[in-house]
């Protein structure tokens, strides 16, 4: 099942373990893409992660792939929005949208998608079958 993750969101939750000081946003970025790459070595579903403000994001040095994907956005609620959308309705029960703001996760209950809170993905990010421990950045 795909997953849609807003990063933001995702990274300022009550369960990240991410320090996000503004100066080094980037950095809280790269953290969070180093966990994501460690949590599909147990999971293959496609991710793809949206960062609000494109500006910030021009630095960051990740290969896009069909594995997982950083997208820079103007607004990442809005892209979700209209990623949710272009997915046939029948087809959105497999989209995992990944994000604790209600408008968001409310519309993803809405479009027959599947809301799953940030702190809820934390708890799965951090977990690694059979090992019981914490993912290493």
């Amino acid at each position: 099942m795909p997953i849609i993750i807003d990063g933001w969101n995702l990274i300022r939750s009550g369960e990240s373990d991410i320090d996000d000081i503004e100066e080094e946003s980037i950095e809280s970025a790269k953290k969070l893409i180093s966990y994501l790459k460690t949590f599909q070595e147990t999971h293959k579903d496609a991710i793809t992660v949206v960062f609000d403000s494109s500006r910030e994001y021009l630095d960051l040095n990740h290969d896009n792939n069909t594995a997982l994907s950083v997208v820079p956005a103007r607004n990442a609620d809005e892209y979700i929005k209209k990623y949710v959308d272009e997915i046939p309705e029948r087809q959105r029960r497999n989209l995992r949208v990944v994000s604790s703001d209600n408008d968001i996760y409310y519309y993803a209950k809405k479009s027959y998608a599947a809301p799953i809170k940030s702190e809820e993905f934390w708890h799965k990010l951090k977990f690694k079958p059979n090992r019981h421990n914490k993912l290493k950045p």
